[in-house]
């Protein structure tokens, strides 16, 4: 975004230098209108010099007295001694990408890493933990389940991934087995592996892993809503999903299934939820549910009788919950954003939150002004951060807001944009006590946010661009505002011209130049283009345009917009910020440094 070429999106914040002494500009660049194509060549070399890798908790796991829970892109351990309700963070390691899945065998930690990887990690000493090996897979890595030599990975459209372990410094893949649909979860029970599986082929898998080389599907069971998680204790397989759409009987909830004979499994009982469950840990005759949207928290089933599933109890939260482990009367359950919960289950009827250990949330957008790093950080707000040695970011001030989506810091505030909320304009003279010092709630959903002058520009979602007047930072005023045919998603102004990426609707230009009446003056859109972020430099806007990837649009003539170059990204483009000549382009799978695309511009 002119202006502002400190920011990008990311999950997690990661402090690279560019070595680009061979980078040219644009030719034209100094007034010359010539149109310029991205330069295909590759990219310059990078050096990644640190890393803040604090992000939403996705699972956890328990050895002995150990617990170990992801936190973004690391692993933390805490200690308990028996019979007492204190747990004590004692170590932690960094991995490459962000933790999806932990499973514990023996000494060892398996790791499935969202990136694509299943990570190894030696925990015979908890307090310095190592990674000893690791395997690349395929992207969208989601579980991960340990059973003698092997371990099984749910690698969504990859399908069920069988890994020898047998040496723990160097798995090896050994089979891959596609499950016509996306795979969440994967847990073993004998020589079954039950995957659960969503899209196509909804519902429960069943899979034959006699021979972990050669799997083969042996039963299936279709499912209603959106099927997520799966557990197994004896001859009972408990499936977990969410609601797919309210207005068709595609409910969400726990399914019980009798799978006695696999090649035929039987549904003996169900309990719907309002929305439904990601995961579920069996105990005995109870079920414990990691609840989603109106049943997020933990929800505690009596399976006794399987024909006739009952709830106990349980622990409610207005954030969505991942995953759910337990171990003796505690469960651990992975809240995302809000961290890790541990909850007490001695009495399942009431299950109170015991300890709560902080996390951090995903990173939807960075600004970075001289020494200082601020995070538009989802559910847990806006943070600030110390990046003046890059090697060591630290955190230095955090505020919460309720979804911060996009900030812009200008003038000594930063404006965040806060989804349902609006705009919040913070005070952040004091990095370690920001303050909020004026709010406007928006009609739409605040997604990204630009301040020019006295006006903030908000793109807002279905409403469109708001503008808003941040002369007086304690009153903010809405001045006018111009409802997009699509998504706005992202916003920049250059003069009289802001540039709205609009989703399906794609490039819209509007001209600002009479504030009571905005109007639309030109717009570009690419054959399947899903426009989610836009930038512009003199003469050309360069947009994340989804499948079409990378597109350079000449705007000399803004009502008439042309494009004039493009880079095909492996995965949809979704983000894009200009630093001199290089474009940084996120693809919709860019979780770390490695996995996003970088090119001369």
């Amino acid at each position: 975004m002119s202006g502002a070429p400190g920011r990008l999106m990311a999950t997690m914040l990661v402090l690279v230098l560019v070595l680009c002494a061979e980078a040219k500009p644009p030719s034209g660049a100094g007034g010359d209108t010539q149109a310029t194509a991205v330069d295909r060549a590759p990219p310059p070399s990078l050096d990644v010099l640190g890393r803040w890798c604090r992000g939403p908790v996705y699972s956890s796991a328990v050895s002995g007295n150990h617990v170990f829970f992801g936190s973004g892109g690391a692993i933390r351990v805490l200690e308990t001694r028996e019979g007492a309700a204190r747990w004590q963070e004692i170590g932690s390691i960094e991995i490459s990408g962000v933790v999806r899945d932990l499973f514990v065998s023996g000494s060892h930690l398996y790791v499935a890493d969202d990136s694509g990887a299943l990570i190894i990690v030696d925990i015979a000493d908890p307090r310095h933990p190592k990674e000893t090996g690791r395997a690349k897979l395929s992207e969208y890595v989601r579980a991960v389940f340990v059973e003698g030599h092997y371990a099984y990975v749910a690698a969504q459209w990859a399908g069920l991934v069988v890994l020898d372990i047998a040496d723990p410094t160097r798995p090896r893949v050994v089979s891959t087995h596609k499950t016509s649909g996306i795979a969440q979860d994967v847990h073993v029970l004998g020589s079954l592996a039950l995957v659960a599986n969503s899209n196509r082929s909804n519902g429960l898998r069943i899979i034959d892993i006699t021979n972990p080389q050669e799997p083969k599907d042996v039963g299936h069971c279709d499912l209603p809503g959106i099927t997520y998680g799966v557990f197994a204790v004896d001859h009972y397989a408990y499936v977990v999903g969410l609601e797919e759409n309210e207005n068709r009987a595609d409910e969400g909830g726990l399914t019980i299934l009798d799978i006695s004979d696999p090649t035929t499994p039987v549904q003996t009982g169900f309990r719907k939820l309002i929305y439904g469950a990601e995961r579920v840990w069996v105990e005995e005759t109870t079920a414990y549910l990691a609840g989603v949207a109106n049943d997020a928290g933990l929800i505690v089933v009596d399976v006794s009788d399987p024909t006739a599933p009952r709830r106990l109890g349980g622990y409610h939260s207005k954030t969505c919950s991942e995953s759910i482990t337990v171990s003796g009367t505690h469960a651990y359950l992975s809240h995302g954003d809000r961290g890790l919960e541990i909850i007490d289950i001695s009495r399942p009827t009431a299950t109170p939150v015991v300890n709560h250990h902080d996390a951090a949330g995903k990173t939807r957008d960075v600004h970075v002004v001289g020494s200082h790093a601020y995070l538009a950080n989802g559910y847990t707000g806006l943070r600030i951060l110390d990046v003046s040695d890059p090697s060591a970011a630290r955190e230095l001030g955090h505020l919460p807001t309720y979804r911060s989506l996009g900030v812009y810091v200008s003038s000594g505030y930063a404006y965040v944009a806060d989804d349902f909320q609006g705009m919040r304009i913070v005070d952040i003279s004091a990095p370690a006590s920001p303050r909020e010092v004026g709010h406007l709630d928006t009609p739409g959903e605040a997604m990204r946010i630009m301040v020019s002058g006295s006006r903030a520009y908000v793109a807002d979602g279905p409403s469109g661009l708001r503008v808003i007047d941040v002369s007086m930072s304690s009153k903010p005023q809405a001045v006018c505002a111009h409802d997009t045919p699509g998504f706005a998603y992202d916003v920049d102004v250059v003069g009289d011209l802001a540039f709205v990426a609009d989703g399906t609707s794609g490039l819209r230009i509007l001209d600002l130049s009479d504030p009571s009446a905005l109007r639309e003056v030109g717009h570009y859109l690419p054959a399947d283009g899903d426009v989610r972020s836009v930038c512009i430099a003199g003469s050309y806007a360069y947009i994340a345009a989804g499948k079409p990837g990378l597109v350079v649009v000449d705007l000399s003539d803004p009502t008439t917009p042309r494009e004039v170059g493009r880079f095909d990204t492996p995965r949809s483009a979704r983000s894009v910020q200009l630093d001199g000549s290089f474009a940084y382009v996120g693809a919709s799978s860019c979780h770390v440094l490695s996995n996003c695309f970088l090119h001369p511009v």
